[in-house]
């Protein structure tokens, strides 16, 4: 049976127009296929890996060894660097207080902390603790050492009072200039106000308020050198008193 040429041609041209278009695809299927392999090889290859770590503010902590555990190192790619994940690893550390890390493509990585400083000694109870101002224990120690001020302020009661007399005794001890920081006692009595010994004076600081400002006051204070074993009142950091032997 003959075929009208002109149908014949038309077939023809239908069959390559469906393989020019299927040529198409896979050419643009192949070109999709390379970018992504050549955009994962390229953040996966040396490239775009770590070739510097910085660190600033590291004394105490365990910063590095954090680093090396979440491989923030030389050869590690850059993309497969949780930021976060190692922010919240970094502040795990009781002695790091914050910590920021951030990536500066293509090869570097950069990792600030910002480390806490015991300011007192204080009784838990069953041992002493060196204690950060926002009351985090950093170490632990059968008998404290003279260097920093000593809080005994009695057994814990669970209530929130507790709490405060701690935050405010620890504030007082790290506003405490340093020449009266050795030999500081700060310690409660009955009535649960606040008493402290400091440079042989004893210091009637009364409730956990204004701790800070009554440290300067009673630093301001002593400088005017009252009469030895005068009681210093310091209820009020702005009228503080002074009572002779």
């Amino acid at each position: 049976m003959a075929i009208d040429p002109r149908l014949a041609e038309r077939r023809r041209e239908v069959a390559e127009d469906r393989a020019r278009r299927k040529v198409g695809r896979l050419i643009r299927l192949l070109v999709v296929v390379g970018l992504i392999g050549g955009a994962a090889w390229l953040l996966l290859s040396p490239i775009l890996s770590v070739d510097e770590v910085t660190t600033s503010g590291v004394e105490v902590s365990t910063t590095h060894s954090v680093l090396v555990a979440h491989d923030v190192i030389a050869g590690t790619p850059m993309i497969l660097i949780r930021t976060g994940e190692i922010e919240s690893a970094l502040e795990s550390d009781p002695w790091i207080r914050e910590a920021v890390v951030e990536l500066d493509w293509p090869g570097r990585v950069s990792v600030r902390v910002e480390e806490r400083d015991p300011v007192a000694w204080l009784s838990t109870g069953e041992a002493w603790g060196r204690f950060a101002v926002d009351g985090v224990q950093l170490a632990s120690a059968p008998e404290p050492d003279t260097s920093l001020p000593w809080i005994d302020l009695g057994p814990e009661t669970g209530k929130d009072e507790d709490a405060r007399r701690v935050l405010g005794a620890l504030e007082f001890a790290a506003a405490l200039p340093q020449e009266l920081k050795e030999g500081t006692r700060v310690r409660v009595e009955s009535d649960g106000e606040l008493w402290a010994e400091v440079a042989g004076y004893q210091v009637r600081l009364g409730r956990a308020v204004e701790m800070a400002a009554k440290a300067l006051s009673l630093a301001a204070l002593i400088r005017e050198q009252p009469a030895s074993g005068s009681i210093l009142t310091l209820l009020a950091p702005t009228h503080p008193a002074v009572t002779p032997p």
